[in-house]
């Protein structure tokens, strides 16, 4: 004779079952939710330390004293100072409410990537200048050929040391008539303190336009500004812009450049500089559902 189960039996194991399912489905359900906000968090981290190393990479070759926050498609004039621009190191993102507004950070960078290619630099920085022939100076150790190669193909043939496309300029430090505001950042009218150099020979610069009434023994090399400009998006957040190949001395702004977007679904972008040394603080967010976001964000220093 067989044994069957009960009824009260059946809907016992009935009973089990069910709050076995109900468990396991809620288990399940965490873990993919789990999954979905942990891999969220990893791609906005990720992403958001890729710019903010970009950005550290360009701003470690910024000149001193160069660097300007900007408030965006405004007149910039000498009048206008504090108003639509300051000097990065007079902005305080801590007691200045007033901040928000220079959301748009712009600077010349000076050459290192053909300064630093060879085993000695490319360009030495050092200027020996004869006042019987003011328009070239000699600057002893440099390879001004291999310089002119390099900075040809970064900037995909658009700046040429030696040949018609005469866009590189040279910074004399330490001189009584060095200005951010004439070297065609606030003025582009105004360009009286950078000079265009084009190469004349292996170890000379030579001026193509305006002659400096000083020449000091140290120089800086560039053919390019950059700037970051945030631009608001439809959902509030920004893409923010690295604008690069363009020359302010050239009466050239952020605009004629070239554009490259580094990161979008930006909520935060910060900066201020102190003592030389310029931090920044940047977040991203991402949705993941709903009204559900991650953020991420990163603050980097930059001691030059």
């Amino acid at each position: 004779m067989k044994r069957a189960f009960s009824l009260i039996e059946v809907i016992f194991v009935l009973v089990i079952l069910g709050i076995v399912a109900s468990i396991s489905s809620q288990i399940i359900v965490q873990v993919y939710e789990s999954y979905i906000t942990q891999n969220a968090i990893y791609r906005t981290s990720l992403k958001t330390e890729l710019a903010s190393n970009q950005i550290v990479n360009r701003l470690t070759y910024a000149i001193q004293g160069t660097t300007i926050a900007k408030e965006p498609n405004k007149d910039y004039n000498s009048s206008t100072m504090g108003t639509t621009w300051a000097m990065l190191e007079d902005i305080d993102v801590s007691n200045n409410p007033n901040h928000k507004k220079f959301i748009m950070l712009e600077w010349i960078g000076y050459d290192n990537d053909s300064f630093s290619a060879g085993v000695t630099p490319y360009w030495s920085g050092l200027a020996n200048w004869q006042s019987a022939s003011p328009i070239d100076f000699e600057t002893p150790g440099s390879d001004l050929k291999k310089a002119s190669k390099i900075i040809k193909n970064l900037s995909n043939n658009e700046v040429d040391l030696s040949g018609s496309l005469e866009n590189s300029a040279v910074l004399f430090m330490n001189s009584n008539d060095y200005n951010v505001q004439c070297m065609g950042l606030i003025n582009k009218n105004n360009t009286s303190c950078i000079f265009a150099v084009k190469r004349f020979g292996n170890n000379r610069l030579r001026f193509t336009g305006a002659i400096p009434k000083e020449v000091t023994e140290r120089y800086k090399l560039t053919w390019s500004a950059y700037a970051l400009v945030p631009v608001k998006q439809s959902n509030g957040r920004y893409n923010l812009n690295l604008y690069y190949n363009y020359q302010p001395w050239n009466n050239e702004t952020y605009k004629d450049g070239k554009k490259k977007l580094l990161i979008n679904n930006v909520s935060v972008f910060k900066f201020t500089e102190n003592g030389g040394t310029i931090q920044f603080k940047l977040c991203a967010t991402e949705n993941i559902g709903a009204d559900y976001n991650i953020s991420s964000c990163k603050e980097k220093a930059i001691i030059r």
